[in-house]
């Protein structure tokens, strides 16, 4: 089915192509102030001050596949870790009000992972998660709907009372990666999930696995010769975005040059292959004919099939190179770091790419007087209808380089779409506030900042 196109997200931006950008200095605004990018105009806004406002190193979008904004962009979640509180500091996840960028409140959640929630999409204020927990003896996991507003749980279904008689009832419950929610045309949503209590698989916490449905409160199970039962955390199979079957990645190739994941229907059974590795950080998406897509970069095919933009049609199997080795033009060997997100879920053909890459600049290797960027250090948006990128802002942040002496996972670029896909969220530790001499701080506050595109409209 056709998919309606929402805002033309490319409207005041440019398609640079293969042009250096220059990477001039720019201070790190106070919180509350707008700046605008000295090398692509855009307008940056700082949210938070973490250290100020929660007495945390951190304040971060969950990741750039999971939902940060609902459903009208009133609010939107930011994830304060535990692992970078300060002494006498918060930690969750945070709400924000949408429109003035100011904290609400924390939400009294606790996701089977850090971005394992998800919006309602028709009710601003109602957010899902699955609750593992323990009553004396008894472990729950439990389907939960939350009023963001009032705080009013309602449990939709206890997972661990309806398991199959021989799985283990200790839990989790939990999705699998890339968090993706299906909305199929009935509009019952579709999961991608397992339940532990059974041994580590690959040295990752191991799950049997299953979809489910919603609003029917059915299980499926899917087709074990293409998909063994316990699975690990990282393979255990996702929904489509149509909400009309899952995507399992295969252990066996992953992360290889013949990576690839098995689609199948909305009753488990296998449809083709793909050869798109999920290993990668990647995306659900659809396209204008209302295609399911996989999308994100690729690192390990044979020459001529990477990327940070490689977008899979999950109907087809065609495989295109948007942002790589084989675009047009030719970007070459994807950049590191690279992380996608396709969460603007009215305006599906989108997809937002930020990567850390090099912190000196674009064939740089330390230190170098008026640095230029290509893809390095970059954020920048690509059509599924066109096939055409949109290269828009730094995000300045350096504590996820590569060859950095001691990485910090936290200052990696989450690029997290707003609901229509006129906003973006990405954290920074803004180490390249002068690029000309990067900061590599480890320890250094990492803050969320959010990009007004030309294409968003003030109310």
């Amino acid at each position: 089915m056709p998919v309606v196109a929402g805002v033309d997200l490319s409207a005041g931006l440019q398609n640079y192509g293969l042009k250096r950008m220059p990477y001039s200095k720019l201070a790190k605004p106070a919180k509350g102030q707008t700046v605008l990018d000295p090398d692509f105009g855009t307008r940056i806004t700082r949210i938070t001050d973490c250290v100020s406002d929660f007495k945390n190193l951190c304040a971060a979008p969950a990741y750039p596949t999971a939902m940060a904004w609902n459903s009208d962009e009133t609010r939107f979640i930011l994830y304060v870790p535990g692992s970078t509180m300060q002494s006498g500091g918060q930690q969750g996840w945070a709400m924000y009000n949408g429109t003035t960028y100011a904290f609400i409140k924390f939400i009294d959640i606790n996701p089977g992972d850090v971005e394992q929630f998800y919006w309602d999409h028709q009710d601003p204020a109602t957010l899902y998660y699955i609750d593992n927990h323990s009553v004396g003896s008894t472990m729950h996991a439990d389907l939960t709907a939350i009023n963001v507003e009032t705080g009013v749980k309602t449990v939709e279904y206890s997972f661990l009372d309806n398991l199959p008689a021989g799985w283990p009832r200790t839990g989790p419950v939990r999705c699998g990666y890339p968090f993706a929610l299906g909305i199929n045309a009935k509009g019952e949503r579709i999961w991608g999930l397992g339940a532990g209590g059974i041994p580590n698989i690959n040295g990752q916490l191991a799950l049997n696995v299953f979809g489910f449905n919603q609003m029917t409160k059915q299980m499926v199970f899917y087709d074990t010769q293409y998909v063994a039962q316990g699975q690990a955390r990282g393979t255990t199979p996702f929904p489509l975005l149509s909400g009309q079957g899952w995507v399992a990645p295969d252990p066996a190739s992953q992360n290889s040059q013949t990576g690839r994941v098995f689609i199948l229907d909305i009753n488990g059974k296998y449809v083709r292959t793909v050869n798109f590795d999920a290993y990668e950080h990647c995306d659900t998406a659809m396209n204008a004919a209302g295609h399911d897509m996989l999308v994100g970069s690729q690192f390990n095919r044979a020459t001529g099939g990477n990327g940070n933009v490689i977008v899979a049609d999950l109907n087809t199997g065609a495989i295109q190179n948007l942002v790589g080795e084989s675009s047009s033009p030719v970007f070459g060997y994807p950049v590191t770091g690279s992380l996608t997100g396709s969460t603007a879920w009215q305006n599906p053909m989108w997809i937002a790419t930020g990567m850390t890459g090099d912190i000196y600049g674009t064939d740089n290797s330390g230190p170098t007087a008026n640095p230029t960027t290509l893809l390095d250090q970059e954020i920048m948006l690509t059509s599924l209808t066109s096939g055409l990128t949109y290269r828009f802002a730094h995000h300045r942040s350096t504590g996820n380089y590569s060859n950095a002496p001691q990485s910090n996972y936290w200052a990696q670029t989450n690029v997290t779409l707003s609901t229509s896909g006129t906003r973006v969220l990405f954290q920074s530790d803004w180490g390249n506030g002068d690029p000309s001499n990067p900061v590599l701080n480890p320890d250094a506050a990492v803050d969320t900042y959010v990009i007004e595109l030309p294409s968003y409209k003030r109310a």
